[in-house]
């Protein structure tokens, strides 16, 4: 009996421990990033960040470590792609958004993830649309440090996610002075004084600008950042034809009937691409990361799957103690 009750014990520990582990990493090939798809969300988790595209959309958010949930979540959310028009190439005011326009939120993207042992691609596309465009986004989470073409920035491995913005084939109204992305970018919890504001001379670099999270709860010290190059490059095929420069322009929210429905909490951006000529491919490259060094309370995700193993095995030998 003593045999029999030592097996079972084992066979819990087992089972109740290893278990857990083997469902929260599933990436075979990279031994420093995981990636898994869920019912809501697809994550992506390294030893510093979690960052997650929320229902198959660009709709991201992350946090700082390998954490299960976080009381500060941040989000870039692109709801929308529209032309715009005017007498120049930025936009100064909304009603200049006009034109072809596409919800980014409500269409049917199509997902494909690679897994390699120096990085992650997670690629959302959209095709079939009514003018012949293509629309993608491709995100990618590196091991190692990956340098931004043509500026004096890096993206840092496995603490920063890196997404180009990929527009195939549009087709321009007559007029039409360009395209612009919406972003909202936000911190989702409002659990503690989150202030989004614009980064300085010396967090942006030669050719990028960023959005900087400071956090009332850490010492108004930058948490995480949004960052985006100040230009975009145009393909012919594969061969590279011109940059442009891309522009940014803020707006209070505003429903379809043009009233304005300002949210304080949410900064409401548009970048901005010039009209690059039709049929091209423009290629633009945004990306996320966070503060390694700001310290966190919340169990890491694996630890919580060791716990919840540990009391159901101690409750197992509890129960079987009683019955010998």
């Amino acid at each position: 009996m003593k045999i029999k009750f030592k097996i079972i014990i084992s066979i819990a520990i087992i089972a109740l421990i290893i278990l857990p582990l083997s469902t929260q990493f599933v990436s075979a090939e990279n031994d420093e990033i995981s990636v898994k798809e869920g019912q809501d969300a697809i994550s992506i988790v390294t030893e510093f960040i979690t960052f997650k595209i929320i229902d198959n959309q660009p709709h991201f958010i992350w946090w700082n470590g390998n954490r299960s949930t976080s009381d500060e979540i941040y989000n870039v959310k692109y709801t929308t792609i529209q032309e715009y028009f005017g007498n120049d190439e930025v936009i100064d005011i909304p009603s200049e958004l006009h034109g072809i326009s596409y919800n980014l939120l409500t269409a049917d993207w199509l997902i494909d993830i690679i897994e390699e042992e120096t990085e992650i691609t997670v690629t959302l596309s959209l095709s079939g649309l009514p003018n012949k465009a293509e629309i993608q986004f491709v995100i990618h989470i590196y091991n190692n440090d990956q340098p931004i073409t043509d500026t004096d920035k890096t993206v840092t491995g496995l603490k920063e996610v890196k997404f180009d913005i990929i527009i195939k084939n549009w087709q321009f109204q007559v007029g039409a002075k360009g395209i612009a992305i919406n972003a909202k970018i936000l911190e989702s919890q409002q659990r503690n004084r989150v202030k989004i504001r614009n980064g300085t001379s010396e967090e942006n670099g030669n050719k990028t600008r960023t959005m900087q999270f400071e956090s009332e709860e850490h010492g108004n010290v930058v948490v995480a950042y949004y960052e985006w190059s100040t230009f975009a490059d145009i393909y012919d095929g594969e061969e590279k034809v011109s940059t442009i420069d891309v522009g940014t322009s803020y707006f209070s929210d505003f429903d379809h009937n043009g009233q304005n429905t300002p949210d304080p909490s949410i900064i409401n951006q548009w970048l901005s691409y010039p009209n690059y000529g039709d049929s091209l491919t423009m290629i633009h490259d945004p990306s996320v990361g966070i503060n390694s060094d700001i310290p966190t309370n919340i169990v890491p995700l694996y630890t919580l799957s060791i716990f919840s193993g540990l009391i159901a095995t101690a409750l197992i030998i509890s129960i079987l103690r009683k019955r010998n």
